[in-house]
């Protein structure tokens, strides 16, 4: 492999990488709460848990 293309590959698997750790921190922020939920998940997770009380909720083996 040449140099440039190691170089370019290198570059990318770094972007590849802060682009993880940003994802990483919005996930945490979501699964900690620090960040409320906005109203539209808000609204899906009530229609989730009326659904579950139904009964309409089904749970898939994968």
């Amino acid at each position: 492999m040449s140099v440039s293309k190691e170089g370019q590959l290198y570059d990318e698997i770094r972007e590849l990488r802060a682009i993880l750790e940003r994802i990483e921190a919005l996930l945490e922020e979501r699964l900690l709460g620090i960040d409320e939920p906005l109203p539209d998940e808000v609204e899906a997770i009530k229609e989730y848990e009326a659904d579950k009380k139904k009964g309409k909720v089904e749970l898939v083996n994968l």
